[in-house]
């Protein structure tokens, strides 16, 4: 018989379900969820792939509906598992110990960027930093973006087998998203040169990710060619809206003063490409491997953003610099319909390193798997 895997989710109460679509997209971490579930289902070794809804959750969840999944509740777990991985929300002690009683191994997945969590957590007096279990964890994983920052930090977790886990993704939420909405995902060259529409989706709940440097490379853009860009669009803003930092650093933009920055809702990906966006904006801080990046290289649209990892696709700026950020962005508005298919190739084998089919990738995930087991 092989191993029983279970995963970790935020789960919700009967009487408060959740929205399939507000569940996927509300973070990269639940898209995460999911892609590992997916890899996992691929092992040989491994007999099934179960949800745990918690810390009150419900025996169904929309994540296991949509992806054929089984999903317990949280309370109920114990003796199920062979090993469960906290990734969507941490388990209750109590429930942790019955896990380990009957056998479980439990494994950490930093997924965020937990350390800059809790830094903010100390200097804005907020209690939103991350949650240490009282009896620590057989392992701790974590993606590459966040090993710099949280590998020393991990050993609070009272693990020595501290490793790193391939970040993983595939294709089939974009299409899945793309066909609910009926959209024509992929790019395709403009028949006519027309000013571009520029959208910005850093989610803006942390430091890590926000408007603030995609904004200020698109004000450079336009201060340098005002006839190239047609619109700005900040989406997942408009809780910003009303904050008189928001105001005024808006405000002090040409972009706005032109009627040409718009603040919106969060919207998923596959929606806003094409019909609203031309060209995406980005930046991080400390996480330099996001869904955003994958999903907009895959449906071929132009990214302008500071991940070094990719630095040789899309169209690269160094971090925390607007002026190189704008010259970052007309370059792909000049070149992108010349460059698309030369270009092409490089992006593919770059999403190939992600692939959750990449047998690098599964053999890897293996290797953890094994190392956990003992």
């Amino acid at each position: 018989m092989g191993l029983r895997i279970g995963l970790t989710v935020l789960g919700h109460l009967p009487e408060q379900p959740i929205r399939l679509d507000a569940a996927l997209w509300s973070s990269g971490l639940v898209q995460n969820i999911i892609f590992l579930a997916m890899l996992l289902q691929r092992l040989p070794q491994i007999e099934t792939v179960t949800l745990i809804a918690g810390p009150q959750g419900a025996s169904e969840h929309p994540l296991a509906q949509r992806f054929g999944l089984a999903c317990v509740e949280e309370a109920a777990c114990a003796g199920q598992f062979d090993i469960v991985i906290e990734l969507g929300t941490r388990l209750q002690p109590q429930n942790a110990r019955a896990l380990r009683c009957a056998g479980a191994k439990v494994v950490s997945y930093m997924a965020g960027n937990v350390m800059a969590m809790n830094l903010e957590g100390v200097a804005c007096h907020v209690p939103h930093g991350e949650i240490l279990s009282e009896d620590g964890f057989d392992a701790v994983w974590i993606t590459p973006q966040h090993w710099e920052m949280n590998r020393a930090y991990a050993r609070l977790t009272r693990s020595d087998a501290v490793f790193e886990a391939p970040h993983i993704w595939a294709p089939d939420l974009l299409l899945q998203s793309a066909q609910h909405f009926a959209r024509r995902l992929f790019w395709r060259q403009p028949a006519t040169e027309t000013p571009i529409r520029i959208g910005v989706f850093d989610p803006n709940v942390n430091v890590l990710k926000t408007f603030h440097w995609p904004l200020l490379a698109s004000e450079e853009a336009y201060r340098a060619r005002p006839e190239a860009i047609d619109r700005v669009l900040l989406f997942s803003a408009t809780h910003l809206r009303e904050l008189p930092h928001f105001k005024e650093f808006c405000g002090a933009m040409d972009l706005f003063s032109a009627g040409k920055l718009f603040v919106e809702e969060r919207y998923p990906l596959a929606e806003m490409l094409g019909a609203h966006i031309d060209l995406v904006v980005t930046h991080h801080w400390q996480n330099g491997l996001n869904y955003l990046y994958w999903d907009v290289l895959y449906a071929g649209y132009p990214l302008v953003h500071n991940a070094s990892a990719i630095a040789d696709i899309g169209y690269y700026y160094t971090d925390f610099d607007p002026q190189d950020g704008g010259r970052a962005i007309l370059r792909a508005v000049e070149s992108h319909a010349e460059t698309f298919d030369r270009d092409r190739p490089k992006v593919l084998e770059a999403l190939w390193q992600r692939h959750i089919d990449n047998p690098a990738n599964q053999r890897r995930y293996s290797e953890l798997i094994g190392a956990v087991m003992g």
